[in-house]
């Protein structure tokens, strides 16, 4: 049961420094970040919907060795208006990644507005329908979704809740390790309870300490005999907070259960220009 570790998106550029290496351009930070890390959540989609060819290049250039989650696009979570040609655009543009076995899931994040109600319900049905042969991972911001029901119910769609890390406010989801189907899925966005309804840069604001990554690690513990895979997605992107927690969780990983890593691929560059982070 591989633990895949990585982050939300790769392509920032004040991550040039704090992680990627000095001279690290636009061009290469698909392949720096491969040689770090195992997963990685493509969060551009959300935004448009992929060309045919989006991600032809990606088995190239990450070598085969990351595990692709791609966000589905707003029209399938927030106006709720795909249909078929829209689920058909994306499964086009992933055939390549499915071909190098590096196709994770899909990711269909909800916003707080989406509650746990009949019409809800119908909704998630639909996108089973549309996208029947892939994997499918749904994230929930209502703690209204968090009911053993709804986890039976999505167990028999075959599509997995995310365990999501946020900060405890009121009507946000708990911190609790989730699982209903495969691949078992934690999101951590960061803890920022001060800032989390003032805009979307403010709110991912937050760098892990290490008793909170020890307590990441907890919930991975738990999901370990559920799930023959699992994936741990930082979205804590200001300031490259996100990918230097994710090595910090690796590091743990690899100290404490490194049976549970993917084993590391000879291509990779030697990890000399990262910074020491124990």
């Amino acid at each position: 049961m591989p633990v895949y570790v990585g982050t939300s998106g790769y392509y920032y550029r004040e991550w040039v420094g704090p992680f990627y290496p000095d001279g690290t351009t636009a061009g290469n930070m698909l392949e720096r970040y491969s040689d770090v890390f195992d997963a990685l959540e493509i969060n551009a989609t959300y935004y448009r919907p992929p060309d045919p060819g989006m991600f032809a290049k990606y088995p190239e250039r990450t070598a085969g060795q990351v595990k692709i989650i791609v966000k589905l696009h707003s029209a399938f979570t927030h106006e709720r208006s795909a249909e078929k040609e829209d689920a058909e655009r994306f499964e086009i543009a992933v055939e390549p990644l499915k071909d190098a076995g590096q196709f994770g899931a899909y990711l269909a994040q909800f916003p707080q507005s989406f509650h746990n109600t009949a019409v809800a319900r119908e909704h998630i049905e639909k996108l089973r329908l549309l996208l029947p042969d892939s994997k499918l991972v749904m994230e929930f911001r209502h703690d209204s979704w968090w009911r053993k029901d709804v986890l039976a119910f999505l167990k028999e769609l075959e599509i997995s809740m995310s365990t999501v890390d946020l900060p405890e406010i009121t009507g946000l989801p708990p911190t609790v390790a989730t699982y209903s189907a495969d691949p078992a899925y934690l999101r951590l966005h960061g803890r920022n309870s001060k800032e989390w309804y003032e805009g979307r840069e403010p709110r991912y604001t937050y760098q892990y300490n290490r008793d909170e990554l020890d307590g990441i690690l907890k919930k991975v513990q738990k999901l370990v005999s559920k799930s023959d895979e699992i994936f741990v997605l930082f979205n804590n992107h200001p300031f490259a907070h996100a990918p230097i927690n994710a090595q910090e969780l690796l590091g743990i990983l690899r100290e404490l259960m490194p049976n549970l890593l993917p084993p590391m691929k000879k291509s990779r560059r030697s990890n000399d220009n990262q910074i020491d982070l124990f």
